[in-house]
């Protein structure tokens, strides 16, 4: 065989084979990289489920505490009422102190509720909001399974 030939035969056998050791080696990065993209986004997954869960914890437990002060205030609200049911005489002088007394203890616990109120619904849309990045994170991991061939891309 001419040693020309031969020479070319050799180059394009050195380029063929360079060409799937680069090939091969992209693969492997690409399938690196979305492993890692995989596993990063687990972690971030299971970091705001926890903080997820957490919020709702908290919310359901300032909801109870809410409730119950609700009722509290109701008890107080029906002797304030008792105390003022005396018609076109107001409460008795005897019993003005104590009315006074329960009637300051009221008011100051629609006070304390109001304000518990507006914490809770605050609380509430940063939870929204937890819960919602939660989700999108959850969504993104479903689309990198799609397209790495692992999982079926699921249409809703």
């Amino acid at each position: 065989m001419n040693p020309m030939i031969r020479n070319g035969l050799a180059i394009v056998t050195v380029i063929v084979a360079g060409s799937l050791v680069f090939l091969s080696v992209d693969r492997i990065l690409e399938r690196q990289h979305t492993e890692d993209r995989i596993n990063g986004l687990r972690e971030e997954i299971y970091r705001s489920r926890v903080a997820a869960d957490r919020c709702r914890g908290s919310l359901q437990t300032s909801q109870a505490a809410l409730l119950e002060l609700g009722v509290a205030i109701d008890s107080l609200k029906r002797v304030v009422d008792g105390y003022e049911t005396v018609p076109d005489r107001g409460v008795p002088v005897q019993n003005y102190d104590a009315y006074l007394s329960v009637f300051d203890e009221y008011n100051d616990s629609v006070g304390v509720w109001e304000g518990r109120e507006h914490r809770l619904r605050t609380a509430e849309t940063a939870c929204r909001t937890t819960i919602e990045e939660h989700n999108v994170l959850t969504d993104s991991l479903q689309a990198v399974l799609a397209a790495a061939g692992i999982i079926e891309h699921s249409s809703q």
